[in-house]
Protein backbone atom coordinates (compact mmCIF):
# COMPACT_ATOMS: atom_id res chain seq x y z
CA UNK A 1 0.00 0.00 0.00
CA UNK A 2 1.05 3.29 -0.15
CA UNK A 3 0.46 6.48 1.92
CA UNK A 4 -0.51 8.58 -0.97
CA UNK A 5 -4.14 9.75 -1.06
CA UNK A 6 -6.18 7.47 -3.12
CA UNK A 7 -2.74 5.91 -4.50
CA UNK A 8 -2.93 1.70 -5.47
CA UNK A 9 -0.71 -0.87 -6.97
CA UNK A 10 -1.94 1.14 -10.80
CA UNK A 11 0.09 4.02 -9.75
CA UNK A 12 3.36 3.13 -10.06
CA UNK A 13 4.67 4.60 -13.14
CA UNK A 14 7.36 7.79 -13.27
CA UNK A 15 4.14 10.14 -14.34
CA UNK A 16 3.13 9.63 -11.03
CA UNK A 17 6.62 10.84 -9.58
CA UNK A 18 6.56 13.58 -11.97
CA UNK A 19 3.53 15.19 -11.16
CA UNK A 20 3.31 14.75 -7.43
CA UNK A 21 7.14 15.20 -6.10
CA UNK A 22 9.19 16.88 -9.06
CA UNK A 23 6.28 19.31 -9.99
CA UNK A 24 5.15 20.23 -6.83
CA UNK A 25 1.50 19.92 -7.63
CA UNK A 26 0.09 17.67 -5.10
CA UNK A 27 -2.23 19.66 -4.42
CA UNK A 28 -4.34 18.65 -7.58
CA UNK A 29 -4.81 15.11 -6.21
CA UNK A 30 -5.33 16.02 -2.20
CA UNK A 31 -8.69 18.53 -3.11
CA UNK A 32 -10.28 15.47 -5.71
CA UNK A 33 -10.03 12.62 -3.05
CA UNK A 34 -10.56 15.15 0.16
CA UNK A 35 -13.85 16.86 -1.44
CA UNK A 36 -14.72 12.94 -2.53
CA UNK A 37 -14.78 14.32 -6.08
CA UNK A 38 -15.07 11.37 -8.70
CA UNK A 39 -13.44 12.45 -11.85
CA UNK A 40 -14.52 12.30 -15.08
CA UNK A 41 -13.94 15.01 -17.13
CA UNK A 42 -10.02 16.75 -16.70
CA UNK A 43 -8.84 19.08 -19.27
CA UNK A 44 -4.88 20.11 -19.17
CA UNK A 45 -3.54 23.37 -20.93
CA UNK A 46 -0.09 22.60 -21.92
CA UNK A 47 1.70 19.25 -22.87
CA UNK A 48 5.31 19.94 -22.67
CA UNK A 49 8.17 18.26 -24.54
CA UNK A 50 11.49 17.12 -24.01
CA UNK A 51 13.72 19.95 -24.11
CA UNK A 52 11.56 22.11 -22.17
CA UNK A 53 11.15 19.75 -19.20
CA UNK A 54 14.69 18.07 -19.22
CA UNK A 55 15.94 21.06 -17.27
CA UNK A 56 13.73 20.91 -14.74
CA UNK A 57 13.60 17.03 -14.08
CA UNK A 58 16.03 15.51 -10.84
CA UNK A 59 19.33 14.11 -12.16
CA UNK A 60 18.58 10.39 -12.72
CA UNK A 61 14.64 10.61 -13.71
CA UNK A 62 13.93 10.29 -17.22
CA UNK A 63 11.32 12.37 -19.32
CA UNK A 64 8.45 10.83 -20.18
CA UNK A 65 6.48 12.44 -22.87
CA UNK A 66 2.36 13.29 -21.27
CA UNK A 67 3.52 12.34 -18.03
CA UNK A 68 0.87 13.90 -16.61
CA UNK A 69 -1.61 12.89 -18.93
CA UNK A 70 -0.68 9.53 -18.78
CA UNK A 71 -0.01 10.12 -14.66
CA UNK A 72 -4.23 11.17 -14.78
CA UNK A 73 -5.34 8.16 -16.80
CA UNK A 74 -3.54 6.04 -14.00
CA UNK A 75 -4.76 7.52 -11.65
CA UNK A 76 -8.82 8.51 -12.63
CA UNK A 77 -9.49 5.15 -14.03
CA UNK A 78 -13.06 6.62 -15.35
CA UNK A 79 -11.87 9.52 -16.25
CA UNK A 80 -11.78 11.26 -19.99
CA UNK A 81 -8.71 13.25 -20.34
CA UNK A 82 -8.16 16.17 -22.51
CA UNK A 83 -5.16 18.21 -23.39
CA UNK A 84 -4.19 20.91 -25.88
CA UNK A 85 -0.79 22.39 -26.24
CA UNK A 86 0.37 25.02 -29.44
CA UNK A 87 2.76 22.94 -30.34
CA UNK A 88 1.30 20.19 -32.66
CA UNK A 89 3.83 17.97 -32.52
CA UNK A 90 3.45 17.27 -28.56
CA UNK A 91 -0.26 15.85 -28.81
CA UNK A 92 -1.37 12.57 -27.81
CA UNK A 93 -4.30 10.88 -28.85
CA UNK A 94 -4.03 6.96 -27.55
CA UNK A 95 -6.54 4.97 -24.73
CA UNK A 96 -8.62 7.82 -23.02
CA UNK A 97 -6.29 10.69 -23.77
CA UNK A 98 -7.78 13.54 -26.63
CA UNK A 99 -5.91 16.24 -27.35
CA UNK A 100 -5.47 18.95 -29.87
CA UNK A 101 -4.10 22.09 -30.59
CA UNK A 102 -4.60 25.28 -29.16
CA UNK A 103 -2.90 28.70 -28.45
CA UNK A 104 -3.81 29.96 -25.25
CA UNK A 105 -3.36 33.44 -25.91
CA UNK A 106 -5.85 33.31 -28.57
CA UNK A 107 -9.64 33.76 -27.20
CA UNK A 108 -11.34 32.21 -30.72
CA UNK A 109 -8.57 29.18 -29.96
CA UNK A 110 -9.93 28.71 -26.55
CA UNK A 111 -13.62 28.66 -28.09
CA UNK A 112 -12.62 26.35 -30.62
CA UNK A 113 -10.85 24.10 -27.80
CA UNK A 114 -14.38 24.34 -25.95
CA UNK A 115 -16.63 23.71 -29.00
CA UNK A 116 -14.24 20.99 -29.83
CA UNK A 117 -14.02 19.43 -26.30
CA UNK A 118 -17.17 20.80 -24.46
CA UNK A 119 -17.74 21.47 -20.94
CA UNK A 120 -18.43 20.26 -17.47
CA UNK A 121 -14.97 19.30 -16.27
CA UNK A 122 -14.09 18.04 -13.27
CA UNK A 123 -10.74 19.45 -12.99
CA UNK A 124 -9.39 21.52 -15.46
CA UNK A 125 -5.38 22.40 -14.84
CA UNK A 126 -3.32 25.53 -17.12
CA UNK A 127 0.12 24.33 -17.58
CA UNK A 128 0.26 26.56 -20.96
CA UNK A 129 2.78 29.32 -21.46
CA UNK A 130 3.06 30.22 -17.88
CA UNK A 131 2.48 34.23 -18.99
CA UNK A 132 0.23 35.87 -16.70
CA UNK A 133 -1.58 37.73 -19.84
CA UNK A 134 -2.37 33.98 -20.97
CA UNK A 135 -3.50 32.49 -18.03
CA UNK A 136 -5.69 35.29 -16.91
CA UNK A 137 -7.38 35.00 -20.83
CA UNK A 138 -7.55 31.20 -20.09
CA UNK A 139 -9.52 31.83 -17.12
CA UNK A 140 -12.01 33.83 -18.45
CA UNK A 141 -12.81 32.00 -20.93
CA UNK A 142 -12.49 28.62 -19.42
CA UNK A 143 -13.70 28.17 -16.09
CA UNK A 144 -17.51 28.35 -17.09
CA UNK A 145 -16.61 24.97 -18.27
CA UNK A 146 -15.61 23.44 -14.57
CA UNK A 147 -18.82 21.91 -13.79
CA UNK A 148 -20.36 23.20 -9.57
CA UNK A 149 -17.97 21.31 -7.12
CA UNK A 150 -15.19 21.11 -9.52
CA UNK A 151 -11.71 22.18 -9.32
CA UNK A 152 -9.31 24.87 -11.62
CA UNK A 153 -5.90 25.49 -10.78
CA UNK A 154 -3.38 27.40 -12.79
CA UNK A 155 0.64 26.37 -12.39
CA UNK A 156 3.78 28.33 -12.00
CA UNK A 157 2.41 32.05 -11.01
CA UNK A 158 4.53 34.48 -10.05
CA UNK A 159 3.13 35.80 -6.70
CA UNK A 160 1.30 39.03 -7.38
CA UNK A 161 -0.09 37.87 -10.29
CA UNK A 162 -1.58 34.82 -8.39
CA UNK A 163 -2.74 37.17 -5.57
CA UNK A 164 -4.40 39.18 -8.70
CA UNK A 165 -5.85 35.96 -10.33
CA UNK A 166 -7.14 34.27 -6.67
CA UNK A 167 -8.87 37.77 -5.96
CA UNK A 168 -10.15 38.27 -9.50
CA UNK A 169 -11.77 34.57 -10.23
CA UNK A 170 -12.56 33.98 -6.14
CA UNK A 171 -9.51 31.12 -6.10
CA UNK A 172 -6.41 30.86 -3.39
CA UNK A 173 -3.17 31.44 -4.46
CA UNK A 174 -0.77 28.73 -3.06
CA UNK A 175 3.16 29.56 -3.22
CA UNK A 176 5.31 26.46 -4.18
CA UNK A 177 8.88 25.85 -2.70
CA UNK A 178 10.96 25.46 -6.21
CA UNK A 179 11.21 29.30 -6.97
CA UNK A 180 9.20 32.68 -6.79
CA UNK A 181 7.02 31.24 -9.97
CA UNK A 182 6.19 28.02 -8.66
CA UNK A 183 2.57 29.01 -7.19
CA UNK A 184 -0.88 27.96 -7.70
CA UNK A 185 -3.89 29.33 -8.07
CA UNK A 186 -6.40 27.01 -7.06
Amino acid sequence: GSDQPGAGPALRSLAYCDWCRYRNDSPVIAPCTNKGLEVKRLLEVGIGYKDLMVPFLPAGVEYVHGSSLRMFEEYFPGAFINACDIRKDTLINEGRICSMGCDQSSESSLWLLLNSFGVNYDVIIDDGSHQHEHQRLTLSVLLPAVRKGGIWITEDVWPENGQKLAEEFGGEFWQGEKGRDDGLVI
